[in-house]
């Protein structure tokens, strides 16, 4: 009876250990599949949020010009302002010699006219874009309105009757977090990942600061890195099911055949 009844268990788990090693080849492949497109899609919607950074960043340049051919002057700079902003631009500032002077939307936003050089929070990180000819971004920090942006400053440079270079000011721009990427992050969640997006502390750290983060945990994420400036920029990705399907699947499995086992 004994022997009825082991020979056909041992084929059984025989059978089962089998099936297991073809789960397991085959989710490994399609793991090695499932990082690939992944890595497909974490640099091709990290190349898209740099852009969406960088397209921030042109409203700046756009207010840059017009300070160079006027020198140093906007006028009708709300008219300006207006046609450039969108929905995932906070407000536009101006900020001669360090000191935000202009703001729009003017409404909501006079708190924003403070003397960037001299900030405790701001003034670091504004003095090394003036001496370093760069541009900068500082945040996520919170807004009024509940939601969190992100403050891109240029620096802006003038030549005197001398033809010697001298620091005008910054043109800036406040973009809305997760706003700004929210394109990405919409495909991103359809396609089943989790995603984090973060930035170097500042331009002289190496420390990175979460931006914006999906509910999800992004374990074993693969990741694509850029530059703006001087800062560092990574994103990274993880599909919200996890790298192994087939496997998690199977040792469910398993641990059902092992209770029967102990019931036999």
């Amino acid at each position: 009876m004994k022997k009825k009844t082991l020979v056909p268990l041992i084929i059984f788990l025989l059978g089962v250990c089998l099936v297991g090693l073809i789960v397991y080849i085959t989710d490994t492949h399609e793991k090695e599949q499932r990082h690939i497109t992944a890595q497909l899609n974490v640099a091709t919607y990290g190349e898209r949020i740099k852009n969406e950074i960088t397209n921030g960043i042109e409203i700046t340049d756009a207010l840059e010009q017009i300070l160079i051919s006027e020198n140093g002057e906007i006028h009708q700079f709300e008219t300006i302002a207006g046609n450039l902003m969108s929905d995932s631009i906070e407000c536009i500032q101006l900020a001669p010699n360090g000191v935000v002077t202009d703001i729009y939307p003017a409404d909501g936003n006079e708190a924003g006219k403070i003397d960037l050089i001299h900030d405790k929070d701001r003034g670091k990180i504004s003095c090394y874009a003036r001496d370093n000819h760069t541009i900068i971004t500082q945040g996520p920090f919170e807004l009024k309105q509940g939601s969190y942006g992100i403050a891109v400053r240029n620096p802006v440079y003038l030549k005197d009757k001398n033809e010697q270079e001298y620091f005008w000011g910054f043109t800036i721009v406040i973009l809305r977090v997760p706003d700004i990427f929210s394109d990405s992050f919409h495909a991103l969640s359809n396609f089943g990942y989790d995603y984090k997006i973060l930035k170097t502390d500042a331009p002289w750290s190496d420390t990175y600061k979460v931006v914006y983060q999906s509910d999800g945990e992004t374990n074993h994420p693969v990741s694509y890195t850029f530059t703006i400036g001087d800062e560092k920029w990574k994103f990274e990705v993880t599909p919200k099911s996890g790298w192994r399907k087939m496997m998690n699947y199977f040792m469910q499995m398993m641990n059902f055949f092992i209770w029967l086992d102990i019931k036999i």
